[in-house]
């Protein structure tokens, strides 16, 4: 049993909110990355600083030196608790001696630094941190002094420690300011950019609501608002234009189809009444009525079918290899199979397009047939085809100049045709249908030396596997 899946939840916040946000946390990051670099190289360029402070500040030298200096008090002098010792006091403050006993000696005024075993085995001068009796924390020098004790240097960090709170301080109120200064300014700019996209989708709505297609799109602008707002004017151009020959269809098949409607039933109802009145028609009258009954339902049929065809959405069609010789003869074969009378004369290389094979093979046909009909009995249809294109020459009356410009449209046929079969929608359809492949179709019939129909299709490029029609001819 298959769990069905939860609908995924729908993003509440605008777009515009949401890149002000993301804005907003890209810059907090960056704001708070710089921040905390900033804080950590102060810290290590104030604590190098009273390092180099500690290791560069002047010693007394110890007792014995024979460096040609005075004499240093010894530390039972340095330590003399009297009153005539303040001067000596102050120039030895943050000064502690450390006998090798483990007693200290510190000079009246002074915070010990608090000792442990470590400092007695110290024989190069030594950075440590520390802490006074007092409790206050301080960057302490321990190095030899003389032979019986050890020189403590002390400075407090209580300033260092000051100015990173400070720093701190600035640091978190500036990324505080630059978030909110980021985070607005994005929300502006982002409404300001989307503007033309709010526009737009105000337009969207107001055509998905009343189906007006002819709703003006204002489209401004070489960036990426301005390349969607003219490709939707394209989509609601192209859905304009497709609804126009919807309807120009619609009312072109009502029109055509009545004249066969009416004449099925006139047909009908005559054999209708003859039939209810118990007066049968003569038997000849019959069979030519049962005759134009049958080419009328044919031509009805055909009609119908065609209409299909025309009508059918091209994007159904299919986009495979196709070998345009192969279509071409089968095609062949198909009119050829309909009149006996002409002589259907081939040269056709072999090359290969990607589309609908039975498509193809239709416009073939219908422009073939309509080459028979029109071309006297005897005469040589001529169908060549080289690599992109594909040709049918007849040796018919030719159309007027005037009229060639209508050949393509839907249900129009010539005056002297008008009397012929057909329903004017063969070389309609191929004209939609070689649009529709990526080809064109031009026409070259000057009156009196026959007919010259030209189709350019896309050569497919080599290296793809070739594919035959498969599909029932005729079919698209």
């Amino acid at each position: 049993m298959t769990r069905r899946r939860r609908p995924a939840r729908e993003r509440r916040l605008l777009l515009r909110s949401r890149i002000a946000l993301t804005t907003a946390l890209v810059v907090a990051l960056a704001i708070s990355g710089v921040s905390v670099i900033t804080w950590l190289v102060t810290e290590h360029n104030l604590r190098t600083q009273l390092d180099n402070t500690l290791t560069r500040a002047p010693i007394p030298p110890a007792p014995g030196a024979a460096d040609g200096t005075p004499p240093f008090p010894d530390l039972e002098t340095m330590c003399r608790k009297t009153a005539a010792g303040k001067p000596l006091q102050r120039f030895v403050e943050g000064l502690q001696f450390l006998r090798r006993d483990g007693s200290t000696c510190v000079p009246d005024g002074v915070d010990p630094v608090l000792t442990d075993a470590a400092d007695l085995t110290v024989t190069a001068p030594t950075l440590r941190d520390g802490v006074t009796a007092g409790g206050i924390a301080v960057r302490a020098m321990v190095r030899p002094f003389g032979s019986d004790a050890m020189l403590i240097t002390s400075r407090s960090v209580a300033d260092i420690d000051n100015a990173l709170a400070g720093l701190r301080a600035a640091l978190l109120a500036v990324s505080l300011i630059g978030v909110a200064v980021a985070g607005t300014a994005g929300l502006l700019l982002t409404r300001q950019a989307l503007r033309p996209m709010e526009r737009l989708t105000n337009t969207a709505e107001h055509i998905a609501r009343t189906q007006d297609l002819e709703t003006p799109v204002d489209v401004s602008g070489r960036d990426e608002a301005g390349r969607l707002g003219r490709a939707f004017a394209a989509m609601t151009d192209a859905l304009t234009e497709s609804r126009r020959r919807q309807r120009d269809l619609v009312t072109d098949a009502a029109h055509e189809l009545r004249t066969p409607l009416t004449s099925l039933r006139t047909n009908i109802d005559l054999l209708a009444r003859s039939e209810n009145a118990r007066r049968p028609l003569p038997e000849a009258h019959r069979r030519q009525l049962i005759a134009s009954l049958q080419s009328q339902s044919k031509e009805f049929t055909e009609l119908v079918t065609e209409l299909v065809i025309l009508a059918k959405d091209q994007r159904t069609l299919d986009r495979l290899p196709v070998r345009i010789h192969t279509v071409i003869e089968r095609a062949v074969r198909r009119a050829a199979s309909r009149s006996t009378r002409h002589h259907i004369d081939v040269e056709a290389a072999e090359w290969s397009t990607v589309g609908d094979a039975g498509a193809l093979e239709r416009c073939v046909v219908n422009l073939l047939d309509n080459a028979i009909k029109f071309a006297p009995a005897g005469s040589t249809i001529a169908v060549e085809s080289e690599p992109g294109w594909i040709s049918v020459t007849d040796e018919g009356p030719g159309i007027p100049a005037d009229d060639r410009k209508h050949v393509f449209d839907r249900f129009w046929r010539a005056p002297e045709a008008r009397a012929m079969p057909g329903s004017g929608l063969g070389l309609a359809i191929v004209a939609d249908t070689i649009a529709a492949h990526g080809g064109t179709v031009t026409i070259d019939s000057p009156v009196g030396t026959g007919t010259h129909i030209h189709i350019e299709l896309p050569v497919k490029e080599t290296g793809a596997p070739e594919e035959s029609p498969h599909r029932p001819a005729g079919a698209s």
